[in-house]
């Protein structure tokens, strides 16, 4: 029974337990009072206190005024390049993505398997998505696009297009 008197005695001993963390101050400041004390002392230093960056505008304009200037310089250029190339123009790969390929002579198909860049795998998504194609049509037209150049880029030297053709069927073997 004393012991029973014991633990009745403890019970009526023990506080409230303390809450969690360190305890609060009696003179705590809300993160309202201290943003605005904040301002305060900025403010008497003369330092700007803004939210926004008008630094970060104007960048974003000179990198659109540098766009378009880019932009017409090498529109300006592009009729000196056809130039410089003669008249054998090719056509831009966007150009080639509406374009049809070739129908194939072989039924056979070869399977690839490609690991791409972060990069360059949402390219590739970018002009599927833009194009309205697949990712294997975008890299068939893109494929017989550098193709075609390379060919048309030998122009009458019969040496140099055996080589291109012979590295191909050797690879093959």
């Amino acid at each position: 029974m004393a012991r029973g008197k014991d633990m009745s005695l403890q019970n009526h001993l023990v506080t409230e337990k303390r809450g969690r963390g360190r305890p609060r101050k009696l003179d705590a400041m809300t993160n309202a009072q201290r943003q605005a004390a904040f301002r305060l002392r900025h403010r008497a230093s003369g330092e700007s206190v803004t939210v926004t960056e008008k630094k970060h505008d104007e960048l974003v304009l000179e990198c659109e005024r540098l766009r378009d200037a880019l932009a017409q310089a090498r529109h300006a250029v592009a009729p000196l390049r056809r130039r410089a190339r003669g008249d054998a123009v090719l056509p831009a790969a966007s150009a080639v993505l509406v374009e049809p390929v070739p129908a194939a002579t072989d039924p056979d198909e070869k399977r690839l398997v490609v690991t791409l860049g972060v990069r360059e795998y949402f390219s590739l998504d970018r002009l599927a998505l833009h194009h309205g194609l697949t990712k294997r049509a975008v890299i068939e037209r893109l494929l017989w696009w550098a193709d075609a150049s390379i060919v048309r880029s030998f122009g009458d030297d019969d040496a140099a297009f055996n080589r291109y053709v012979n590295r191909i069927t050797k690879n093959m073997k």
